[in-house]
């Protein structure tokens, strides 16, 4: 079972993934690039702040392996999630948008479901 603390700093993040998921889901191809990157920053400042200091001290020896596992593919993911945002904003094509849209949506689901499996 996860601290409360590592649960509210789980449960926070997916709140804050489900908002940023939400600019994507109409893969808008003029999409706002101020409004994802003001919430791209959002992301960033609580992924550092509340979701990298989280450690297995707190957790019982029988889950902090797996927990381990799934922070570090949480930290790689995020990782690769502000990657595509950049490609994002560099792309130019119609076709390398829709592709880049599809691609930050995935990776968005991906953490959210990451976040769900700590908090299970």
């Amino acid at each position: 079972m996860l601290s409360t603390s590592h649960s509210r700093a789980y449960q926070d993040f997916i709140t804050l993934l489900k908002k940023f998921r939400n600019i994507f889901t109409n893969h808008d191809l003029n999409i706002n690039t101020f409004l994802v990157q003001k919430e791209l920053r959002n992301l960033q400042e609580y992924f550092e702040q509340q979701i990298i200091p989280l450690d297995s001290e707190e957790l019982d020896s029988a889950i902090a392996s797996r927990w381990q596992s799934v922070q570090t593919e949480i930290k790689r993911e995020f990782k690769l999630l502000t990657t595509d945002i950049l490609f994002l904003n560099s792309a130019r094509q119609p076709a390398t948008r829709t592709r880049r849209l599809k691609s930050i949506c995935d990776r968005t689901i991906k953490l959210i479901n990451y976040c769900q499996i700590m908090l299970s």
